[in-house]
């Protein structure tokens, strides 16, 4: 049986991993590169995914397969205001009560609507600017979609050790990839299928198959930009019903580190609000971090200009003159067309939605991704694995 899957992304790549013993298996590529949202400029650079956020099997099991060591992140967390740096508490006035009133919800609703029920009076404020720039920072979410049950699964989980990949995330990407069939700058732009067989379009060739597998990111098929024949409306409508949030990493190599030695994050309210080192490793590279719905305003701002600005919120946060600039980085998810952005979030919709999508089309178109894992680490490269994996099991069953 032929297969084709679409993306070599971690859910493309970890699907064809399991199935080509057994199957024929193709992957086409939209991009030049393989790897999706992992992009790695060399290892103290990552564009793309970057941690591995616990001790999640599936990840550390591919590592620990292929020998590549990974360590972990290490460093203090500071808040920075007008130069000042405070080493951070981790403690946010009023938290324990927040997460006890999330537990008693019965019914899921959005975090606008949840704070302006709960927490509509004055002197919930900074509570309020804090839960709001957390979950537009971390979960790259709009504050009026996201679901208030999967921010509560989140913020009371216990908080686990991170860990990054010392040679860089591609290095796992690449063992993934040993072998397989991979026609990378393909494009897909129409599917034609009936029950038991597919033609899959690019720009110059059709492919044909019995099954295939989509797995490019949520912004890809939000937008329509793969067509279907005949339609598949009811699984496209599924798809905008899931979070999707937007984020611009910006990589910039001093000639010296001007942060305290023990530095890991820092934290602002600058423009580009999240900094963080690669302690323990003491390259002097600081990675920027603006997500959600404030990156979205930089979508059709120029490189030149974000980096500016980047360097403007760090001379904020320092107020001092900055060491000479070696390199940098700029990449804006939301303006990659084959991502439209970065990594999805749940709505009070998003379970239903999700459930259709692992539901295949009369057994022969499939999805997988990030953004359709059902466990608890969603968002992550583990979660794009696990969906992987689950499609090619069904497949095998």
């Amino acid at each position: 049986m032929d297969i084709i899957i679409i993306g070599a992304g971690a859910a493309g790549l970890m699907a064809a991993r399991e199935l080509s013993p057994f199957f024929n298996v193709t992957i086409l590529e939209a991009q030049v590169v393989i790897g999706g949202r992992i992009h790695t400029i060399r290892p103290s650079m990552e564009a793309g995914a970057e941690f591995v956020h616990g001790r999640l099997p599936v990840t550390l099991g591919l590592l620990k397969e292929a020998g590549l060591s990974y360590t972990p992140v290490e460093g203090e967390m500071y808040t920075a205001e007008n130069g000042e740096w405070k080493q951070e508490e981790g403690f946010i006035e009023g938290w324990d009560e927040l997460l006890d009133k999330m537990g008693t919800l019965t019914k899921d609703m959005t975090l606008m609507e949840f704070l302006e029920t709960y927490y509509a009076d004055h002197k919930y404020a900074d509570l309020r600017d804090e839960m709001i720039r957390y979950v537009q920072g971390y979960d790259l979410a709009d504050p009026s979609k996201v679901s208030m049950f999967s921010l509560y699964n989140e913020w009371s989980a216990e908080n686990d050790t991170n860990f990054r990949v010392d040679k860089g995330y591609c290095e796992m990407i690449n063992f993934l990839a040993e072998g397989r069939t991979i026609i990378t700058n393909s494009p897909v732009q129409k599917i034609t299928w009936e029950q038991g067989n597919v033609k899959v379009a690019t720009a110059d060739k059709t492919y044909t198959a019995q099954k295939v597998i989509i797995t490019t990111s949520l912004g890809i098929l939000q937008h329509d930009i793969i067509r279907f024949s005949p339609a598949i409306d009811d699984y496209m409508n599924a798809a905008s019903h899931i979070g999707y949030g937007s984020v611009i990493k910006i990589l910039l190599e001093f000639a010296t580190p001007f942060w305290k030695e023990d530095t890991g994050f820092i934290f602002s309210k600058e423009k580009v609000p999240t900094w963080w080192t690669q302690f323990p490793n003491k390259t002097p590279v600081l990675t920027g971090w603006l997500g959600g719905p404030p990156a979205e305003h930089f979508k059709q701002v120029s490189k030149e200009d974000i980096l500016k600005i980047a360097l403007d919120s760090l001379s904020g946060l320092t107020q001092k003159e900055l060491p000479p600039l070696v390199s940098s980085h700029i990449y804006n998810w939301a303006d990659n067309p084959q991502t439209l952005g970065a990594y999805s979030y749940d709505t009070p919709m998003s379970d239903n939605a999700r459930k259709l999508l692992n539901t295949p089309v009369a057994d022969t178109i499939y999805f997988a991704g990030e953004a359709l894992y059902e466990g608890k680490h969603p968002g992550t490269v583990e979660a794009a694995l696990v969906s992987g994996k689950n499609v090619a099991q069904m497949i095998k069953d």
